[in-house]
């Protein structure tokens, strides 16, 4: 094993609540599987291998974590996005398509296509069929129908910050560049400043004690508590890096999906008259509960020790 670190400069990510669908909150902080699966991408590039060959890798019996090295903002933005990729899509698949399709035009749409002989579901196949035919009778509804199709606009919320550190103990020895420019959706850039390799690292059973560490915490993991927070830092749910294979499945299992402490602290600053959120770096401080490892290395990124706390049930 060895352990992959990495500076990135984000100038903005969005990674939503796992498990949730087309919701525009963001974590502030990528969880183990976003960064696994940032990994895994890099080294299947490297290697030459598919990407989900490399997943099952990287996200069994290893754990990835992120480290905040500057305030944090998050901020809503409205996204634009083209659709026109799915002109080729099927228009109507059945006979309930058509009937749902007939019930949602305006009437007097569906009474010039029949008018002209063209309502018919052999004729409207594809969407892109639709639209020629409106083109073709010059009815106003076409412009309508082509803004509403193909393009839609979305509130999403963004999280914008300067410096972030990311970093994973990987179950492989093979030393390989970080390739990857996005971390969150596909709208979320960022840049790789500096990475670096630690083969020198400490992985030891702990099962009491308190315990502090510069990055998050699972309070439970797989229905088992590990930790209890000594302090008021924010609690959010994460996925674990074994989450993505689920997810390769058609499904995420909420047993990989579990309340984290974040290193991390909220505060409202006045900016320009106005009262904004901000979440500042802060190190936790937990009580163990039950037996978790303690990764311990001194980062070659960082210049200093670092403790992360990993639950003993992702490593075996």
């Amino acid at each position: 094993m060895i352990v992959v670190e990495a500076l990135t400069s984000p100038l903005f990510f969005s990674i939503r609540l796992p498990g949730a669908f087309q919701v525009a909150e963001t974590l502030p902080l990528p969880s183990p599987s976003t960064i696994g699966g940032a990994f895994a991408y890099s080294y299947a590039i490297w290697e030459g291998t598919d990407f989900s060959e490399s997943l099952r890798v990287f996200a069994s019996n290893a754990w990835y974590y992120a480290i905040p090295l500057s305030d944090i903002v998050a901020s809503s933005i409205i996204l634009r996005r083209s659709r026109l990729l799915q002109v080729g899509e099927p228009f109507v698949r059945s006979k309930d398509d058509w009937n749902r399709l007939a019930s949602r035009l305006p009437e007097n749409v569906v009474k010039t296509l029949k008018e002209k002989g063209l309502f018919d579901r052999s004729k409207l196949r594809y969407r892109h069929d639709f639209l020629r035919v409106l083109k073709s009778l010059g009815h106003e509804h076409y412009w309508k129908y082509y803004a509403d199709t193909f393009f839609d606009a979305m509130i999403r919320r963004y999280a914008f910050t300067s410096n972030l550190y990311v970093a994973g103990l990987v179950p492989i020895d093979k030393k390989f560049p970080l390739s990857f420019t996005r971390l969150g959706d596909t709208e979320s850039y960022l840049g790789i400043r500096k990475m670096s390799f630690v083969e020198e690292f400490e992985l030891k059973k702990v099962s009491s004690g308190v315990l502090s560490s510069p990055a998050y915490a699972f309070i439970s993991y797989r229905g088992k508590k590990l930790v209890s927070p000594r302090g008021d830092w924010p609690i959010q749910l994460l996925s674990a890096p074994y989450y993505l294979l689920d997810r390769l499945k058609g499904y995420g299992r909420s047993e990989y999906v579990s309340p984290a402490v974040l290193p991390i602290r909220r505060e409202i600053r006045s900016i320009n008259g106005k009262d904004i959120e901000v979440f500042v770096p802060a190190e936790i401080e937990v009580e163990v509960i039950s037996e978790v490892f303690v990764l311990t290395y001194n980062s070659n990124l960082l210049g200093r020790e670092i403790k992360v706390i990993i639950p003993v049930q992702a490593i075996q």
